[in-house]
């Protein structure tokens, strides 16, 4: 293989596919980003048999074809600190070294094996569902969070993607809070979706959205139990988790006795007050006094206390329709709840103290978040 290439572009698709390589690998094949020549281009590709990215990037001039199997870190740091705008790449198959030669530095890697990289087809896309890549981003930003981030249930580590009525439905939980997003697609809806993505593939693929700000194909190779992510020039494939993910469409409560409306800024900002005087506590524990107005409009009372360090209460001006009610949370859970809805407006839906409580961005109906509540002292 030899081909130049532009820094700027090695360095770009580097920083995508480095982060499938696998850390303190049992298999070192998994600590190397493979490259290899494709016409005019190169392809990059790297992964830990779990998540693999795949990156085309265009190349200054193909003199040879051939591919090369570099280890991914020393690389990649290297290559950050050349400072030629283009140098060349040469791999020499029997000496299995790939040599860098950028102006006066000169560089030698050994390399692996290019057999030993675990195969990568490009997926065929012809049938995937495509996102806007703003709205995909949305979907991470308000559903991701809200899995499990301990594996004594794996399912709940991540994200269940699935069809109903026309619409594709993204959704998280850690079995204490439940995060739903749903999303109208403009053409058919495909049939049969039902499967649990990496919570961290779609944190990976999210971050890589935002550099190539194209929109999204989702594709999933059922006989692989796999599934297919393509954003631009970047191939994105993770695998499944296996398992049945609860039906958490039973857990959203269809009535409320209390329901609340306000200001999502005003409510958010309360609560991050008093999460300064809940984060010795194990619990996290705020109290939710909400007060219907005898006039006026109502309030909710943003309570918490530390017998060491103190207390605050915020009074956060609401509409309130129905009984008062208190109840407790856990306030981390509250504060990014309420950091994932999208408007400026929350509804806050109770039935008792003892139930979920449900929250909806006012004016939107493709967002809910449940929290289940806590006991207070």
């Amino acid at each position: 293989m030899r081909v130049q290439i532009q820094k700027e572009n090695l360095a770009y698709g580097l920083s995508l596919v480095s982060r499938a390589v696998a850390s303190r690998a049992t298999n070192p094949i998994l600590e190397h980003v493979l490259l290899a020549t494709e016409e005019d281009k190169l392809r990059l590709a790297a992964t830990d048999l779990e998540l693999a990215i795949t990156c085309v990037v265009d190349a200054h001039k193909v003199e040879e074809h051939g591919a090369a199997a570099v280890r991914a870190r020393p690389f990649s740091e290297l290559v950050q600190t050349l400072t030629e705008s283009v140098f060349a790449l040469t791999y020499e198959s029997q000496s299995a070294m790939l040599q860098i030669l950028a102006g006066n530095a000169k560089a030698q890697f050994k390399c692996m094996d290019v057999d030993e990289f675990p195969p990568l087809p490009v997926p065929e896309m012809d049938h995937a569902v495509r996102l806007d890549p703003e709205v995909f981003r949305e979907i991470v930003d308000q559903v991701v969070f809200a899995a499990a981030k301990e594996e004594a249930r794996p399912v709940l580590t991540g994200v269940s993607v699935r069809t109903r009525d026309g619409r594709l439905a993204f959704a998280a939980t850690d079995g204490f809070r439940l995060a739903v997003r749903w999303v109208t697609l403009d053409g058919a809806a495909p049939e049969g979706w039902d499967f649990i993505l990496p919570a961290r593939s779609l944190k990976e693929l999210d971050r890589i959205v935002a550099k190539t700000e194209a929109e999204v194909a989702i594709q999933p190779l059922a006989e692989r139990r796999q599934v297919a992510f393509r954003t631009g020039a970047v191939d994105v494939l993770s695998q499944l988790i296996e398992g049945a993910y609860p039906n958490y469409e039973a857990l959203i409560p269809s009535s409320a006795n209390t329901r609340v409306l306000a200001s999502k800024e005003l409510f958010l900002q309360a609560c991050r007050q008093a999460q300064i005087f809940t984060r010795e506590r194990f619990n996290e524990a705020v109290r939710l006094v909400i007060q219907p107005g005898e006039e006026g409009p109502g309030m909710i009372q943003v309570i918490a206390q530390d017998e060491e360090l103190g207390g605050t209460q915020v009074n956060v001006a609401a509409v309130v329709e129905g009984e008062a009610m208190t109840v407790g949370f856990n306030v981390r859970f509250l504060r990014e709840a309420l950091e994932a809805i999208p408007s400026g407006e929350v509804s806050l839906e109770l039935i008792a103290p003892a139930s979920p409580a449900v929250l909806r961005p006012v004016g939107r109906d493709d967002y809910v978040h449940i929290i289940m509540p806590m006991q207070i002292q």
